[in-house]
């Protein structure tokens, strides 16, 4: 088998070049234009796609003598073709999927995508990657980045892909708000939480080390009455005992997310939304046969209003911490000030357009029903 991607011969680069050359020749017959003038980017795509077919063209040959017997001027067009197939299917679905997802030049994804990268930005300095030093600032950092992800996937019309990523995006927004609040004394138990996760991953080679945390995992374990098949619940959830909302007595909070984490975090109002976007992951009929329609509206208001409520928290620890932004105030504010005005305007749409199917009720029973119901107008 030819080893073109590791190494190459002076009739690889003969050969390949008149195989890029034909497809550049082809395409640009194809739009009517002269090659010369196809764009530097149009001739980097083609020319990958052309890599492509040589390595397959020459995959079984042994030397230059083989390769030039095979590679004849009608082999080397017709691989050409092949090339512009594949490279023309790529445009027409990228063009497709810009045409069907969140327009990317609308006036809220304009909104989302400033704001985002101007917090990104903001962040940034901050940021270490350290958690030793860095922790807020790398989570807020990971999580803005994470939110700029939602966005593209939204205007790639990826919308329940976008959506299932959401639940990650709530599942750290939750992990954010309750380490803000706490301030330094839970960060450094979240941070001990890490160090337990690290010892249960091996990724502490020191033997003697990784023992002493684990004799002290075990401790902590025991004095909350946790046996050994909770270890792994107690490394991800077991800060959550030194949050102030976390209430230990009381049996409806459990080492969880539904009934830990975001119970603690005070967001329970979100659990459905999480719900939906779990069904979605676990590959129900509901990961199948999604409305995209629906889930491209549902993932804009909510990925609108989850920056929006961290956009609150990251002021928070800025004034808590007394933390200095080296960017404009002005700037943000105006950002925030025109999200804000977007996201009503797409929440009232959302509400409106599904009205029928979205109604809100304390009865348990009628919740059950809505959840029913969201779930169905998601199908």
């Amino acid at each position: 088998m030819s080893n073109f991607y590791n190494s190459h011969s002076k009739v690889d680069i003969i050969l390949l070049k008149r195989l890029i050359e034909s497809a550049l020749e082809i395409y640009a017959k194809l739009i009517s234009i002269p090659a010369n003038h196809l764009t530097t980017y149009v001739r980097s795509e083609i020319a990958n796609a052309s890599r492509m077919a040589y390595f397959y063209m020459i995959k079984d040959l042994k030397n230059d003598q083989q390769k030039l017997t095979r590679c004849t001027n009608e082999e080397i067009n017709k691989y050409a073709e092949y090339c512009i197939r594949v490279y023309r299917e790529i445009v027409e679905s990228r063009h497709s999927s810009t045409k069907k997802g969140m327009d990317m030049y609308s006036s809220l994804s304009f909104s989302l995508e400033s704001t985002i990268i101007y917090l990104i930005n903001a962040i940034k300095p901050l940021s270490k990657s350290n958690p030793l030093e860095t922790l807020i600032p790398d989570l807020f950092l990971k999580f803005f980045k994470q939110s700029l992800g939602l966005l593209r996937m939204l205007n790639l019309d990826l919308a329940s892909e976008a959506y299932s990523s959401w639940r990650t995006l709530h599942e750290a927004e939750c992990v954010i708000k309750l380490l803000v609040e706490g301030g330094e004394p839970l960060q450094k138990v979240y941070l001990r939480h890490l160090i337990y996760n690290n010892a249960f991953r091996h990724s502490i080679t020191n033997k003697a080390e990784s023992d002493k945390i684990f004799d002290e995992l075990k401790t902590k374990m025991k004095s909350h009455d946790l046996k050994s098949k909770d270890m792994k619940k107690f490394i991800e959830y077991g800060w959550l005992y030194a949050c102030k909302d976390y209430h230990e007595e009381d049996k409806e909070f459990k080492l969880n997310f539904r009934n830990g984490l975001q119970k603690a975090a005070g967001l329970e109002e979100y659990n459905q939304w999480y719900e939906m976007a779990s069904e979605l992951i676990h590959s129900s009929p509901i990961f199948f046969y999604a409305n995209n329609s629906f889930f491209l509206d549902i993932t804009t208001v909510n990925l609108s209003d989850i920056v929006l409520r961290a956009v609150g928290y990251f002021n928070e620890y800025v004034i808590k911490e007394n933390v200095t932004i080296e960017k404009s105030d002005i700037i943000k504010d105006m950002l925030i000030e025109n999200l804000k005005h977007y996201a009503e305007k797409q929440d009232d749409s959302f509400y409106t357009k599904y009205k029928d199917y979205l109604t809100e009720d304390d009865d348990d029973d009628e919740n059950e029903s809505t959840s029913e119901n969201k779930q169905n107008k998601a199908k």
